[in-house]
């Protein structure tokens, strides 16, 4: 039950630290040329919100039915360093001004998204399938980014 909280209260911490110092909201940021097919950039954060929901319930599962001889505490370090990656891409974007650095992060999260799926698959299905809503919106969050990077050339490279 501790563990819980520890996991919770760890994702909480790292979801919040990526736009606790900075915000996508920047003047900057929305300044940037955007595709016209983006009409529904409003629900980006609740995405988000949900994917992390998501991957923190996986973490919990992936603990929770782990071995009491066996913690899986490599496992649990790649959750935070998806966490570290994904909650780094505000910062990196819009303090850093870097776009590239952006796709960078976003793109090298959802390829530990899938490993760590198919790592915690024989730990826990269930958990291995709350990498969904990452698996399916981390690429598309690394394309739009791309795509960010052509409509704005020489802006956040």
């Amino acid at each position: 039950m501790k563990a819980r909280w520890i996991i919770v209260a760890v994702s909480a911490a790292l979801f919040f630290g990526g736009s606790l110092f900075t915000s996508l909201r920047d003047p900057w940021f929305q300044s940037l040329e955007r595709p016209d097919w983006l009409t529904f950039e409003f629900i980006i954060p609740f995405v988000w919100f949900v994917i992390w929901s998501c991957t923190t319930i996986s973490a919990i599962l992936v603990w929770d039915q782990s071995s009491k001889r066996f913690r899986p505490w490599f496992l649990m370090a790649m959750y935070a360093a998806i966490a570290i990656l994904t909650s780094a891409y505000s910062p990196i974007v819009v303090e850093l001004r870097s776009l590239f650095g952006g796709m960078i992060v976003g793109g090298l999260a959802t390829i530990l998204v899938y490993i760590l799926a198919f790592l915690v698959k024989p730990i826990s299905q269930a958990a291995s399938w709350l990498f969904l809503p990452y698996a399916l919106w981390g690429p598309f969050g690394t394309y739009l980014t791309w795509v960010l990077i052509q409509l704005n050339p020489g802006i956040g490279n």
